[in-house]
């Protein structure tokens, strides 16, 4: 169903030609995208960041601006990232924030928001404010043709602004319908406007067969309205290259195997329990020696998993890397000998997909995941890798001793794996297909304008 519109008069949407000035002062003709990006760099570069620049970059048949916010960066960082906006075919342009982010309590000021302190109220009264006026003037500018909604939870509460004759797409990921959230007090505020805005939408694409199913049951949308396009990877970056034993020499690895976890180090990636089912494997002296954990990313769990390590008495066979920047994180894949991130839901929150299964398993690694979330549509069970309970340390344990002993297995795994993404899950295949669902959805409100 469509929400009727709380916009201005004179926000008139439309359809092909567009009517929007000109990008970069080039005429073109093409149907204006407003994307609304809530992480976006330099901010963030996660996992979601990267699905929405391999399609971006690659959406041809649309004009594109990327509409994300200013916080968590400097000016000089923004301004820097934008620039190179234009080389991957798309406009930049910045609000304030998505998201309220509460600043630190003045003295004197009371103990917290559930006081509401006066000075508090007027903060969250000029956040929304602020955001609705920024938002209604890039509509009212731009005039998209359409708009897509990275970001359902964080940007949902501006959807309900999108006119009601221009079509509005959510590109939906899973943890954003259950994980728990700071502000609390306005967690079901922002939850209620998100669901709004998966029901007032043309169409909500999910990233697997998981996040779908939670999009129905969740939000009430239609199934018609639910289209699944996978997460993907982009096969020229992660791939088998061939530089396997220079890459494990470059990085001191020659006579060592190697487990790796590379992920933000956060509780629910479960890399406190691939530890403990490490360290049970070597008190039943079912791990050679030269077998270790390499654990790459940072978090603020970094301090707690380095002191598990410590107390379970594996720390020798475990190191933390820290930050791996972009263009070396395949090299550390396709380096590796197992992949190991046995994920789980806490609080809500899980893997809604899993894209560094698939990363993995491009570079030619066996990977083990957890059996939360969306991880069957990146793991296919006995031919890429395992899932398993992530709460169980002896199900990590069980499917450890699988891999670390037995090569075959390990390289059939990998093989088996590199050959299913390459054939299923390039970033090429996934932007021809969301491109042809975008331009479905013009297609059906012009045909619908016409009655």
């Amino acid at each position: 169903m469509n929400i009727a519109p709380n916009v201005a008069p004179d926000v008139v949407p439309h359809l092909v030609p567009s009517g929007a000035a000109p990008i970069a002062g080039l005429e073109d003709a093409r149907p204006l995208l407003l994307f609304a990006a809530p992480y976006f760099p330099p901010a963030y570069y996660g996992g979601v960041v990267q699905v929405y620049l391999g399609l971006l970059e690659r959406l041809k048949q649309f004009r594109i601006v990327v509409a994300t916010d200013k916080h968590n960066s400097t000016l000089e960082e923004q301004s820097a990232w934008d620039a190179t906006a234009a080389e991957r075919g798309f406009e930049v342009r910045r609000i304030d924030a998505f998201e309220l982010h509460l600043k630190a309590k003045r003295k004197g000021t009371g103990s917290g928001f559930l006081l509401a302190p006066l000075w508090r109220a007027q903060e969250v009264l000029s956040f929304f404010s602020k955001g609705k006026a920024q938002w209604r003037q890039l509509l009212v500018e731009l005039r998209p043709d359409l708009v897509v909604c990275g970001g359902s939870y964080s940007a949902g509460w501006l959807m309900k602004l999108v006119p009601a004759a221009m079509p509005l797409v959510n590109y939906l990921h899973g943890e954003e319908l259950t994980m728990r959230v700071s502000p609390r007090l306005l967690m079901p505020h922002m939850r209620r406007w998100q669901m709004q805005s998966i029901r007032q939408a043309e169409l909500n694409v999910a990233v697997s067969a998981y996040t779908a199913g939670l999009t129905q049951k969740l939000a009430g949308a239609a199934i018609e309205r639910i289209a699944v396009l996978p997460n993907f990877v982009d096969t020229k970056r992660f791939r088998v290259s061939g530089r396997r034993q220079e890459l494990r020499a470059r990085l001191g690895w020659e006579t060592r195997r190697v487990i790796l976890t590379l992920a933000r180090l956060e509780p629910r990636k479960g890399i406190d329990q691939a530890l403990r089912a490490m360290a049970q494997l070597q008190r039943e002296d079912k791990l050679p020696t030269e077998w270790i954990y390499v654990i790459a990313g940072r978090g603020k769990e970094q301090p707690a998993l380095e002191r598990l390590s410590r107390e379970l008495g594996i720390a020798e066979r475990v190191a933390f890397r820290g930050f791996v920047p972009d263009d070396e994180v395949a090299e550390l894949y396709e380096a590796a000998d197992v992949f190991l991130q046995p994920n789980r839901e806490i609080d809500g929150d899980t893997e809604g997909f899993g894209i560094v299964f698939l990363e993995a398993s491009a570079c030619g690694l066996p990977v083990i995941g957890g059996i939360a979330g969306g991880t069957a549509d990146a793991i296919e069970e006995g031919v890429s890798g395992f899932r398993v309970d992530g709460e169980s340390v002896e199900a990590i344990a069980q499917a450890l001793r699988r891999l670390t002993g037995d090569a075959e297995l390990r390289e059939r795994l990998g093989a088996q794996g590199a050959a299913r993404v390459a054939a299923d899950f390039t970033v090429e295949q996934a932007a021809a297909q969301f491109n042809g669902m975008l331009m479905d959805v013009l297609d059906r409100r012009e045909a619908a304008m016409r009655r």
